[in-house]
């Protein structure tokens, strides 16, 4: 190895490096060092040479990398109008000493497009332009440091741009300007957004449907687009999300609950909805569907929608309204056809004749043609004429308002006039409380006062005991078998014809209809018969005639009224028109009279005892308010007080031109009553005495006719010179307590047992009322006795005018009465008040005695002549109670006494008992 060589190399090596790594103005000492192994010698031999030293020079130096010519660009992106894009460039102080580069971006020959630039440092090193890394146009670098910078180039248009980062040391030496990168800028995308709500009109409680579409118009891919639908406002004011309801085509559906964290999980409550799709390409579209739900309270809202769509730095956007609220609506028109078109012929109805006083009715529908449920009413005024209207509904009966109709809903409503004469226009609206309104007409040519005439009679007729058919008078009763004749009579009073006339005649249950005319109808089975004709057109004017012949059947029922009536019906006349009612009486079954009379002759001065047994001999229906009328003879006068019904007292009857009338009252069904009475034979009688007797009343069942009855006559001979007459003595043995001489029922003592002796031997013995009685006692003078041995009181000595003691003589004839008053032991009762009305010669005496429970008082006419008319009323004491006899007394009173007792209970002063009676009578 040559020794010199080798130190050569070394040295050279040594100062390279020093020049690549020693700042400028460093010293660098070199110094060349051998190393041999002399001949022969045992150990190598080192030898130094002398040190050299080199003072290093300044060098600038900056390198920029990567590299790039337009040919080939160190780097590309490709990007659409619009966007930015970032090209990441290491700048590097190549030289030995600091140095402060200046950073440049430029557009190179051959771009199609002019980009704006920026350069950033990226202080960080990420790549990315972060807020905190500022612009630059210049880097101060230590020599061997490097900073990273970014070159930011955006363009709007579409093309190609080549930008080169150039940079060289002061003065422009060294410069690096092969640093071309590309920006390719493709076609732009082209979004749209549409947005629908279906339905647009959305009624309260109801959905619709959101449907967002976004599509690339454009011709060139998208970057990856987001579709947004938020829906904070419209949930705000009533419509809602509903869940599970969102639906797309492509991408990924996401969800948000306070409107900006965004998850692909659904969580209530919804406050938006979108889906994200990596890009789109042209012609591609995004469709997002969901449902809201309207609540009642977005009633009446409009509902503005905006979606939007987003790709990269672009954004548009797509309105949609949707309006909630309801459709309220209604109709009403003729009846079948509600929706007629308002104001025309359809919706109009008419008739040419109408009668004043008759409802006329027309039928209308109304329907809800709307979305929602609502309340109507019904109103009826009148552009022409006038009248009373009055609405119905289905059911007949008065409309019941309001009418509350659902989405779809009918309801029939029937409008019926009572017009007035002459013309009528009703126009009817129904009104909503939501405030819709229609309208329908009815039109009534003609109203014309007055009714049709229509009467009903009938003629009723027997057979009699030879067959012969015989009438009964009007108000009659009819049997079982008899017929009864109907006839039917009907006038057109008006100027215009009735037309479609119908008259119907529901026969009663009880009638067996045999035969019609005129073309009559007879329907239904026996007891539920109806008669019908159809009569056709009744010309202005006309009168018809229609008979019906029926027969009372088996099944009619004493004291039931055969009731009838017929009714008419016209087009004019909807509302059956009724006849006058006819009603026919029936009694089938016999009223049976027997009158006895006590004696078959008799002379003037004698009693007449008569005795009716009346029997009803209908097995099922009682007589109410019977009346007993007695027509006696000429010569018989009735006798007051002697009436009985059923062996008890009976008022006596009322006496109209000598015609007695008793009320009998009730006779039951298949039962008898009794009536006696007593009559005086006076001068006036001669020849034969016939007393005729009729009996009426009413049936139970109600019928207001009377009933007819058979009649009976008692017959008794007048014999003036008739040989010895008997004669009946009766008379009363009492304790006569107030001194008055006459028996006073309610005040005096009866004396039973006594024994009464007649002269010629024959004696009594009193009954328990202190009666007794001599029968068959001949006509003259006779002398009666009371035997002072069968009771302890004496007898009573009144003025001698009275002619009462213990003896008594009386001229006997006829039925005589003779009385025996006797002291009280224990002296009279006194009175507590006399009263004594005088009325020319008319006296009543009045006197009012305590006795225990009550009070008696006893009332004495006197009169020298027949008084008529008379009417006799003693009041009570106002709280009083009558307990026994009668303080009134009605009816004629012959010349003579009449006497009244009676009893009443009063708990009042004493000295206030007494009362005034009242007398009147006629001339």
């Amino acid at each position: 190895m040559n020794l010199s060589t080798s130190l050569t190399l070394t040295a050279l090596l040594l100062a390279a490096a020093a020049q690549a790594l020693t700042p400028a103005g460093t010293v660098i000492l070199n110094q060349a060092q051998a190393e041999f192994i002399p001949p022969g010698g045992e150990g190598a031999v080192q030898v130094r040479s002398n040190e050299v030293g080199t003072v290093v020079q300044a060098v600038c130096s900056v390198s920029v990398t990567p590299d790039g010519t337009v040919t080939q660009p160190g780097q590309s992106a490709s990007v659409l109008p619009g966007e930015r894009s970032t090209f990441t460039y290491t700048v590097v102080n190549t030289g030995n000493q600091p140095a402060t580069f200046p950073l440049g971006a430029q557009v190179e020959a051959g771009s199609t497009v002019t980009p704006s630039t920026q350069l950033i440092t990226d202080l960080n090193g990420n790549g990315q332009v972060d807020a905190n890394e500022p612009a630059v146009t210049e880097v101060t670098l230590e020599a061997n440091a490097q900073v990273r910078v970014l070159l930011v180039a955006q363009a709007a248009a579409e093309g190609n741009a080549f930008v080169n980062l150039v940079t060289s040391c002061a003065g422009g030496t060294a410069a690096d300007t092969n640093n071309v990168s590309v920006l390719r800028v493709g076609p732009p995308p082209v979004l749209g957004v549409q947005k629908t709500f279906s339905p647009a009109l959305v009624r309260p409680s109801s959905e619709t449907t959101v449907t967002v579409t976004t599509r690339n118009g454009g011709q060139g891919e998208s970057r990856e687009v987001i579709l947004t639908d938020q829906l904070d406002a419209q949930i705000a004011r009533g419509l809602t999300f509903v869940p599970g309801s969102a639906r797309t085509n492509v991408g990924i559906l996401e969800y948000t609950t306070d409107g900006t964290t965004w998850s692909a999980a659904e969580t209530a409550p919804v406050r938006g909805v979108r889906v994200r799709v990596p890009s789109l390409a042209p012609g591609a579209s995004v469709q997002l569907t969901f449902r809201m739900l309207a609540s009642a309270a977005a009633e009446n809202q409009q509902f503005v929608n905006t979606a939007t769509a987003q790709t990269g730095q672009d954004q548009t956007s797509g309105s949609a309204t949707a309006d909630v609220r309801y459709q309220p609506a209604v109709a009403i028109g003729p009846v079948g056809t509600p929706e007629a078109p308002e104001a025309t012929p359809a919706d109009q109805q008419s008739k040419p004749f109408a009668v004043a006083g008759q409802q006329v009715c027309f039928d209308h529908t109304a329907k809800n043609t709307g979305d929602v449920q609502d309340n109507y009413r019904v109103t009826v005024t009148y552009p022409q004429g006038g009248a009373t209207a009055t609405l119905y509904g289905e059911n007949g009966q008065p409309l019941v308002q309001p009418l509350t109709l659902a989405p779809g809903q009918t309801a029939f409503v029937r409008v019926c006039y009572d017009a007035q004469p002459g013309g009528l226009n009703a126009l009817i609206t129904i009104q909503g409380d939501r405030g819709t309104s229609n309208t329908t007409s009815d039109v009534i040519g003609s109203v014309q006062g007055g009714l049709p005439e229509l009467r009903k009679s009938y003629v009723a007729t027997a057979r009699n005991e030879q067959g012969q058919t015989v009438p009964i008078p009007d108000g009659g009763t009819v049997s079982v078998g008899d017929t009864i004749t109907y006839t039917l009579t009907i006038r057109n009073p008006y100027t215009l014809p009735l037309t479609n006339v119908v008259v119907t005649d529901p026969i009663p249950v009880h009638l067996d209809a045999t035969d019609v005319d005129q073309g009559g109808v007879l329907s239904g089975a026996l007891g539920a018969q109806t008669a019908t004709w159809n009569l056709g057109t009744l010309n202005p004017g006309e009168s018809r005639s229609l008979t019906i012949v029926t027969t009372v059947s088996a099944r009619a029922v004493d004291g039931e009224a055969l009731k009838n009536t017929f009714n008419l019906v016209s087009t004019e006349l909807p509302r059956p028109l009724p006849s006058n009612e006819v009603q026919t009486p029936v009694w089938s079954a016999k009223l049976l009279i027997e009158k006895n009379v006590s004696a078959s002759e008799a002379t003037y001065g004698d009693k007449l005892t008569y005795t009716l047994k009346i029997t009803n001999q209908s097995a099922t229906t009682a007589i109410s308010d019977a009346t007993v009328t007695d027509t006696p003879a000429r010569g018989l006068e009735y006798v007051p007080g002697t009436s009985t019904l059923g062996g008890k007292p009976l008022a006596d009857p009322a006496i109209t031109a000598g015609v007695l009338a008793w009320q009998a009252g009730q006779i039951p069904a298949g039962q008898s009553i009794t009536i006696t009475y007593q009559t005086r034979v006076t001068p006036e009688a001669t020849g034969q005495l016939v007393n005729t007797v009729i009996v009426s009343g009413r049936g139970a069942g109600g019928v207001a006719r009377a009933i007819a009855s058979n009649r009976a006559t008692a017959t008794t001979k007048l014999n003036p010179l008739k040989f010895s007459p008997l004669a009946d003595i009766v008379g009363t043995v009492f304790v006569d307590r107030n001194r008055n001489g006459l028996f006073d029922p309610l005040l005096d003592l009866p004396v039973p047992r006594a024994r009464v002796l007649l002269a010629g031997g024959r004696e009594v013995l009193t009954d328990t009322r202190g009666r007794y009685a001599f029968q068959n006692v001949p006509t003259g003078t006779h002398a009666l006795r009371l035997d002072p041995n069968t009771t302890p009181y004496p007898p009573l000595h009144v003025p001698q005018d009275r002619g009462l003691s213990g003896t008594q003589s009386v001229f006997v004839r006829g039925l005589t009465s003779v009385d025996f008053p006797l002291a009280p032991l224990g002296g009279q009762i006194d009175a507590l008040r006399r009263t004594t009305l005088t009325v020319g010669d008319v006296r009543l005496d009045k006197a009012v005695y305590a006795v225990d429970g009550g009070y008696v008082v006893t009332l004495r006419l006197t009169t020298p002549r027949r008084l008529d008319g008379l009417t006799l009323t003693d009041p009570l004491p106002q709280g009083a109670v009558l307990k026994e006899g009668r303080n009134i007394h009605t009816g004629t009173v012959e010349a003579g006494e009449l006497n009244l007792t009676y009893r009443f209970d009063w708990t009042g002063e004493p000295r206030a008992a007494t009362t005034d009676p009242d007398l009147s009578w006629r001339y």
